[in-house]
């Protein structure tokens, strides 16, 4: 994805309004360039100070009924298919209108939460292009320098290679408007991405386990740095790495 063509769809990258596969070539590339990074959270603090700074007027009842008059008004049916076409419309209706306040009950219950669906996105992108990392070595010692001279971060990395979680090596990637270390390893057959970027929160936090779309996914926070471990592997193995992790 070159230069040009990134910044052009800099606000499509913003609004989520990109497919998966060029999503993940467009934050490679973000990753890897300050002057898209830079108007890319120009366009997130701009967005943000909108939604949070303008006011928000609602429309006087009187405006509504002067829609409605100015709307065309449907023609009567006859009176005998009046009755007929009550009793179907009713029912119709009334069967969207529950389903309409189910979807809204389940949506209030479990509102979408962008970062767990863009660190799973990333996840699957990394492996379906075949891009898991910029540097491939299982030594630590070479992982962890490669990544904090390019993030200003110092993200938690180990070889778990004793317990069964050997490292694979790392790579940059972009996650929920953050620029990000992903480490990568292994458990058995199945890849493990662990994200790390800065903290807007500076408190410690304890892991939290989701999954989204068949994967598993662990967050905390420690030592002002956000880590989300995602993969397919089973819970309770990924939260036995997590463990290892913040030991380590």
């Amino acid at each position: 994805m070159n230069h040009d063509r990134t910044k052009r769809l800099l606000p499509a990258y913003a609004d989520r309004q990109t497919g998966p596969v060029r999503r993940f070539f467009l934050g490679r590339h973000i990753a890897r360039c300050p002057s898209c990074l830079a108007e890319l959270e120009v366009i997130q603090a701009m967005r943000s100070a909108l939604r949070t700074n303008l006011p928000v007027h609602r429309a006087p009842p009187a405006l509504a009924m002067r829609i409605a008059s100015a709307l065309p008004r449907e023609a009567p049916p006859p009176a005998s298919r009046r009755s007929f076409r009550f009793g179907f419309t009713g029912a119709a209706m009334a069967g969207s209108l529950a389903g309409v306040a189910l979807t809204l009950a389940v949506t209030r219950a479990t509102p979408p939460d962008a970062m767990v669906a863009d660190v799973v996105a990333d996840h699957v992108r990394s492996m379906m292009a075949d891009h898991l990392t910029d540097i491939p070595t299982s030594d630590q010692h070479t992982v962890k320098p490669w990544l904090s001279a390019r993030l200003d971060l110092s993200p938690v990395v180990k070889d778990f290679v004793a317990e069964g979680y050997p490292l694979v090596g790392g790579r940059l990637d972009y996650v929920d408007g953050h620029r990000a270390a992903a480490i990568v390893y292994r458990r058995d057959k199945h890849v493990i991405n662990l994200f790390a970027f800065l903290s807007g929160d500076a408190t410690d936090a304890a892991p939290r386990q989701e999954s989204r779309d068949g994967f598993n996914v662990v967050r905390w926070r420690a030592g002002g740095l956000t880590y989300v471990a995602v993969s397919d592997v089973e819970a309770s193995q990924l939260l036995a790495f997590v463990r290892l992790v913040e030991n380590g």
